[in-house]
């Protein structure tokens, strides 16, 4: 096993403090966890994450993500930057939200000074806060005011998707900050797994989230299923936890399909990274089925080994796929389309191939933290 990841430390030490109430372990490795982390490491920032105790103890901390500070408030946020936003360098807040901009003008009113930063996480083409025609008169009109307000004292607003940087238009472009999620390659060799070369990949599908959640829409690969009947000497791995309705589904699929028993796998919650990842070496596909995503981190990871997304054209697909270019993109809901689509390419391995170099290319050049996160530093030291 490789050491841990280097901290590259400067020799300024800002303090970088993301306030996020409900973190859990599952959040670290995706955007919330890692924006601090990889600050900190990468941009010389005294980086911690400011939550309630909603876990006894936290995966990761002990090993990749060594060094990424974790402080528990009392169930009072509001409380936390009364007495600590004159400390605070750079406040990080998730979602454009009525308490992120109370929260936001709580901090620059205590530290005018300090820099406000605000990572929409959204996944349409405008802010639906501010957005007139979703509620009544009197809401709206309160939440313009304080929108605008908030627009006065935020400093960055970044976005994950071209689509919603470039649709946004209430915010001074000078604000405004196009950051995609990314991936750190560095855990790949601290985790000790091996990059597989596409000649080395199994036939093997993999579907990674809450199975049965309504926005994950994981029904869709079974719909997907029946259409193809066979799939032949492939396998679909459904990686994550299941709902009890998804449970009852999988029962009655599988008795409607009995030749797919040993064609479909399911393991359940996977925690260990070290073995998520082997996974992602081994597949040749991932398949995100979802109605909407702000971005869709499972991709980026699975791209970092050379697995092919198929997605449904959710905000971020045409961002991670490069247009196409390096994976594939379904219309949403449409089974038959996903059925053709995996068929296609489980059927012509020498495409496949070609778009998993395209995956791991496209990774390299537009998904790595610390190149994505050096505009948000650029931005904070011109501040």
């Amino acid at each position: 096993m490789l050491n841990r990841p280097r901290m590259d430390v400067k020799a300024r030490r800002r303090r970088f403090v993301l306030l996020f109430d409900d973190l859990h372990s599952v959040h670290l490795f995706k955007d919330v966890g890692q924006i601090p982390y990889q600050m900190q490491r990468h941009f010389g920032y005294d980086a911690e994450i400011v939550c309630r105790r909603n876990e006894e103890r936290y995966l990761y901390l002990d090993d990749a993500l060594q060094g990424l500070k974790i402080v528990f408030h009392d169930g009072h946020p509001y409380r936390y930057l009364l007495k600590h936003a004159r400390e605070i360098d750079v406040l990080m807040l998730l979602h454009v939200s009525t308490s992120t901009i109370y929260r936001g003008m709580l901090y620059k009113l205590l530290n005018p000074a300090g820099c406000l930063y605000v990572k929409t996480d959204m996944s349409g083409d405008s802010i639906r806060y501010a957005k007139w025609g979703e509620r009544n008169f009197i809401t709206q009109s309160k939440r313009q005011l304080l929108f605008k307000q908030f627009v006065k004292r935020v400093d960055i607003v970044s976005f994950e998707t071209k689509r919603s940087y470039r649709g946004v238009d209430n915010i001074p472009p000078e604000k405004t900050l196009l950051l995609p999620n990314g991936f750190d390659p560095d855990f790949i060799d601290w985790y000790g797994v091996r990059r597989r070369p596409f000649i080395d990949k199994e036939n093997i599908i993999l579907l990674v989230g809450r199975h049965g959640d309504f926005a994950k829409n994981t029904e869709m690969m079974l719909d997907a299923l029946e259409v193809m009947a066979d799939i032949g000497n492939w396998q679909v791995w459904f990686v994550g936890p299941m709902t009890a309705e998804f449970e009852k589904r999988r029962i009655a699929f599988l008795k409607q399909h009995p030749q797919l028993a040993d064609r479909l796998v399911f393991t359940g919650q996977i925690d260990d990274k070290r073995e998520l990842f082997e996974l992602y070496s081994r597949a040749k596909l991932l398949c995100l089925t979802s109605r909407w995503e702000s971005w869709g981190m499972v991709c980026v990871e699975a791209m970092a080994f050379g697995c092919v997304p198929v997605m449904t054209a959710v905000s971020s697909a045409e961002d991670i796929t490069g247009n196409g270019t390096a994976g594939r993109i379904v219309e949403q809901g449409n089974s038959g389309h996903l059925a053709g689509t995996l068929k296609a390419l489980c059927a012509d391995q020498e495409e496949l191939q070609t778009l998993s170099k395209a995956t791991l290319e496209r990774s390299r050049k537009r998904f790595t933290w610390k190149d994505n996160l050096a505009g948000l530093d650029q931005k904070i030291v011109c501040r």
